[in-house]
C-alpha cells in the first residue's frame, strides 16, 4: 500500500490541511516525501486543498436540514441557515447527523426481539427488519416488537433485569415482573454453573453462563471447576511509561496507557528515548516513516503512541516528532 503512495519528494505546495474524523484539523508538513492528499486519505481525512492552513482554513461544511424532510449535504453553515435550513454541524453527513431528516421513516422490527424508530424502508429491509410504516413508534405501532426485561428463574436461583430472549436461549424461565412473584413455577430448572475466566486475569468458579456472559467473560463448560492455565497468570515486563520505565504485569501498564515489553526489566533501560524513531538513529524522519507506513494497519511495529497498534495516532505522533531527538 504504501508503495503506491511514495510518488517523491514533494514540494511545498503540494501540502495543505487535512480535517480529521473528529473536526479536527492539522497542517501537513511539507518536508514529507507522501504526497498531501494522500496522506491525508491514510488518516481518514477529508483534504482541503493544495497549499491550504489550518489558519486560513477551517472544517466548516457540514449537513444541512430543510423543513425537517430533505437534507443536502457539505453546505456551509452561512449557506445553509441563509437559505432556511439548519445546520448540522462541521463535517456532519445526511447518513449520520441528518438521519432524522427526512420524510419517510417510521419504525423498523427486527427478528420479533428488537424495535427501533426513525428508519428508513430501505434501510430497515437492508438490516433485515419489517418496516412497520411512515410515521410510526415502537410504542404505539409495533408494542409487540420490543426488548421486554424481567425475572429469569433456574431452579431456585433468579436473575432480575434480563431480556427475554436472553433468558429463554439460557435455559430459563422467563416473568415480567420480580423474582419475588416467581414462586411455585414447576417449569424452573437448576441452572447448571461452572468456571468463568473474566478480563484474562481473573477465573470466577461458581457462575452460570449467563452471569459469565454479563461480566464479558469465558465460560469453559457447565461443572467445569477450574480455568486454564493461561487464565490467572500475569506476564511481567518493562513498561515504558511518559515517566520512564517501570517492571510491572502487562495488564497494570496497559491501564496506564503504557507501551509494554514482556520479559524485559529496566535495567537497562529498553524503552525508546525518542517517539517515531522506529529505526533507532535518533532522528525521526522519511526513513521512520516509510517504515510505519509499510506497518499501517497489520502490525505493531509502527506504533508511536504506546497504544501497541499502528493506526492515524501514530501518523501523527511521528509527525510531530519529526526531527532530531
Amino acid at each position: 500500500m504504501s508503495t503506491l503512495l511514495l510518488t517523491g519528494i514533494a514540494t511545498a505546495d503540494e501540502f495543505g490541511a487535512c480535517c480529521l474524523p473528529d473536526g479536527s484539523c492539522t497542517d501537513l508538513p511539507d518536508d514529507l516525501p507522501v504526497d498531501g492528499e494522500a496522506l491525508c486519505d491514510i488518516l481518514q481525512g477529508t483534504w482541503l486543498g493544495t497549499g491550504t492552513s489550518c489558519k486560513t482554513s477551517a472544517c466548516l461544511d457540514g449537513a444541512c436540514c430543510f423543513m425537517e424532510v430533505e437534507c443536502e449535504p457539505l453546505l456551509s453553515q452561512e449557506d445553509c441557515e441563509s437559505a432556511g435550513g439548519v445546520f448540522l454541524g462541521e463535517l456532519s453527513t445526511c447518513e449520520n447527523e441528518g438521519n432524522y431528516c427526512r420524510d419517510d421513516l417510521g419504525a423498523c422490527c427486527l427478528d420479533f426481539q428488537d424495535c427501533i424508530e426513525q428508519v428508513a424502508p430501505d434501510d430497515c429491509s437492508t438490516i433485515g427488519g419489517e418496516f412497520i410504516g411512515i410515521d410510526t413508534t415502537c410504542n404505539e405501532d409495533a408494542p409487540w416488537c420490543a426488548i421486554l426485561f424481567g425475572a429469569c428463574c433456574f431452579g431456585e436461583y433468579c436473575l432480575e433485569q434480563v431480556e427475554q430472549y436472553e433468558c429463554e436461549i439460557s435455559g430459563g424461565t422467563f416473568w415480567y415482573g420480580p423474582c419475588e412473584e416467581f414462586t411455585d413455577v414447576p417449569e424452573c430448572v437448576a441452572s447448571p454453573r461452572g468456571a468463568c475466566c473474566v478480563d484474562g486475569i481473573d477465573c470466577e468458579t461458581d457462575v452460570t453462563e449467563l452471569e459469565c456472559d454479563q461480566m464479558n467473560g469465558v465460560y469453559y463448560g457447565d461443572d467445569t471447576t477450574e480455568c486454564p492455565p493461561t487464565c490467572a497468570v500475569n506476564v511481567f515486563g518493562a513498561c515504558c511509561l511518559d515517566e520512564g520505565c517501570s517492571y510491572m504485569p502487562d495488564y497494570i501498564c496497559l491501564i496506564s496507557e503504557g507501551t509494554f515489553l514482556p520479559g524485559e526489566d529496566c535495567n537497562p533501560d529498553p524503552c525508546p528515548t525518542c517517539n517515531g524513531d522506529l529505526d533507532g538513529d535518533d532522528t525521526v524522519d522519511v526513513n521512520d516513516l516509510l517504515m510505519l507506513l509499510s506497518a499501517y494497519g497489520d502490525d505493531g511495529s509502527g506504533d508511536c503512541d504506546g497504544d501497541g497498534d499502528t493506526d492515524v495516532n501514530d501518523v501523527l505522533s511521528l509527525i510531530n516528532a519529526w526531527g532530531d531527538c
